[in-house]
């Protein structure tokens, strides 16, 4: 309990030092307008390509998944959408394990390699976004200064990937090769290493095959690409003057960074913040950016929420049960900040 109170303690903290950071001297009524005037159509788009996003992420899941099961679209879609609902609005994180909780009771499966699987999607995410951030580099020169360290980011997330092809192709030596350098560990760091190391190596065994390891790596350009594109779109909805793919790219790499941290549910303060710091690599003034934050951050919150409230209630769950669910699966760390 205290262990827990803490951990809540240092998530609002962090929320509350990101908000302070990005809004301290708005003039509210200027952002209130900016607001405001965002161009609805513009805003649709985004909420649009929201939603797709959640379908592309649905399907990337399932084929991760064929080692295990043959899992049928609407218990994958359904899942994820309710798993980013919680994720907005429950704390410590808590909604990191819902999705594949809710997903392995729908369809009989052990949570195990359901939980595993999302360990491989945020990896595969991580090394997506490192490759925006290399794109926005090679693509900007205001922000050159920051070529050596994506490019040096960029080879250590090729090297993750082609590692994480050849062990799924080669399990038995994966497992060798654990067995080894575990083994010269102490008791209780060999069972975490084991623990984790395992449970992505079982997440991943669906990239073993060449044709799923391109599909996959298909699909997560295809949803990166459109994400990008709500940042974009966002931009054109308020009219902020940026050059939209590089500030696009940009915020996108620093939102992913941000949400890393331990904060508050849905994000508050650390999306702002994020926002706020990309936003001023190209010059746009903190009531742009205060605005352009709020609005991106109100899109994500209205679609996440509203779409997970809809697949819940088609499911009759309560938010008391999906606390439940989160606290009853054995996976401590996703619930950490």
């Amino acid at each position: 309990m205290l262990k827990t109170a803490l951990r809540l303690l240092v998530a609002v903290a962090v929320s509350g030092a990101c908000l302070y950071y990005a809004t301290r001297g708005t003039d509210w009524a200027s952002v209130g307008r900016l607001v405001a005037s965002a161009d609805p159509l513009w805003v649709g788009a985004v909420a649009i390509i929201s939603l797709v996003c959640h379908g592309l992420r649905a399907q990337r899941w399932r084929i991760l998944l064929r080692p295990v099961i043959a899992a049928p679209y609407g218990p994958a879609l359904s899942a994820t959408l309710v798993g980013f609902a919680a994720t907005m609005v429950l704390p410590l994180r808590l909604g990191e394990i819902v999705r594949p909780a809710l997903f392995a009771r729908r369809v009989g499966i052990p949570l195990t390699p359901a939980i595993a699987s999302i360990v491989v999607e945020r990896l595969l995410d991580m090394l997506l976004v490192v490759g925006c951030f290399v794109v926005v580099t090679l693509s900007y020169e205001s922000l050159a200064s920051y070529r050596p360290m994506a490019l040096g980011l960029g080879a250590v997330a090729a090297m993750l990937l082609g590692s994480l092809y050849l062990l799924a192709r080669q399990r038995r030596r994966a497992d060798a090769l654990l067995d080894r350098a575990a083994g010269r560990l102490g008791p209780r760091a060999e069972r975490l290493v084991r623990s984790i190391v395992s449970g992505v190596l079982d997440g991943a065994r669906g990239l073993g095959d060449g044709r799923t390891f391109a599909l996959v790596l298909l699909l997560s350009g295809v949803l990166w690409g459109l994400i990008v594109q709500t940042y974009l779109f966002s931009f054109v909805a308020m009219r902020i003057d940026v050059p939209l793919l590089a500030a696009s790219l940009a915020t996108v790499v620093v939102v992913a960074a941000f949400v890393f941290l331990p904060q508050a549910p849905g994000f508050v303060g650390t999306w702002q913040a994020a926002c706020v710091l990309a936003l001023g690599l190209f010059g746009v003034p903190q009531d742009q950016a205060v605005g352009y934050s709020l609005l991106t951050w109100l899109i994500q919150m209205v679609v996440n929420v509203g779409s997970g409230a809809i697949a819940a209630a088609f499911q009759d769950l309560s938010v008391r049960q999906l606390v439940s669910t989160s606290e009853d699966a054995p996976l401590g760390t996703a619930r950490g900040g």
